[in-house]
């Protein structure tokens, strides 16, 4: 589903160019038109210009967002146990930030704890470098299963409505859970790298802090002299 979106995305960029090359060449065939105006023509044309661009890229940040978030409110949500991946391609987003595809096998349990094998593919953070097995929440289309989506974490927890359907699957299959959060793309990670970082995070906190004090006093001995 991620590459669907992405592949739409790239042809409303085309289209979006398109059309300011035919504005442009507009412009200029009719510039005897507007000569006198040319400030405020051209004003207008950035202006829209802009608009537009501005547009497309609400548009492209968002797009898969905004799928998951109808897809939830819908009640479209099941569990998946990710059993292995596969690299794709590398793709870029409207403010040119990179992110990858990964090609993901998976085992998704509907609501009422059928097992279906499927493949789907997921855009992620470029700092997944490997795929972690475990279970994570997804959108469900019983119809097209290989268009789930990975749900982040906070989503589901944040969603009181969904505490049964996560108490069904626990009881079930006692999962063990991913963690699932966004950055420019998905990163999906064991609790334990999770908590690698953090340490890492706070140990590098806390070395900025003492370079901050170290340097506070050096400042407090020189003005004291």
């Amino acid at each position: 589903m991620q590459l669907k979106i992405y592949r739409r995305s790239t042809i409303i960029l085309s289209i979006v160019m398109a059309i300011d090359i035919l504005a442009i060449v507009m412009l200029f065939k009719t510039s005897a038109l507007w000569r006198e105006n040319r400030l405020l023509v051209i004003f207008l044309f950035i202006l829209g210009t802009m608009a537009i661009m501005m547009a497309y890229t609400w548009y492209d940040l968002n797009a898969s967002k905004r799928l998951i978030m109808r897809k939830v409110r819908r009640g479209e949500v099941a569990m998946a146990k990710i059993i292995d991946g596969s690299f794709v391609r590398f793709g870029r987003d409207a403010k040119f930030k990179n992110h990858v595809y990964w090609k993901l096998n998976v085992d998704i349990i509907d609501n009422d704890m059928n097992w279906i094998r499927t493949t789907i593919i997921e855009k992620f953070a470029t700092e997944q470098t490997k795929i972690h097995p475990g279970f994570v929440f997804v959108t469900y289309d019983e119809k097209h299963p290989e268009n789930s989506l990975i749900i982040p974490n906070m989503i589901i927890a944040s969603i009181p409505e969904y505490k049964p359907l996560v108490d069904d699957y626990e009881k079930a299959i006692h999962p063990t859970y991913l963690n699932v959060y966004y950055k420019v793309g998905l990163v999906v990670e064991d609790y334990k790298e999770t908590m690698r970082k953090e340490k890492e995070y706070k140990k590098w906190a806390e070395e900025i802090d003492r370079q901050a004090e170290e340097k506070e006093k050096e400042r407090e001995k020189e003005n004291s002299k």
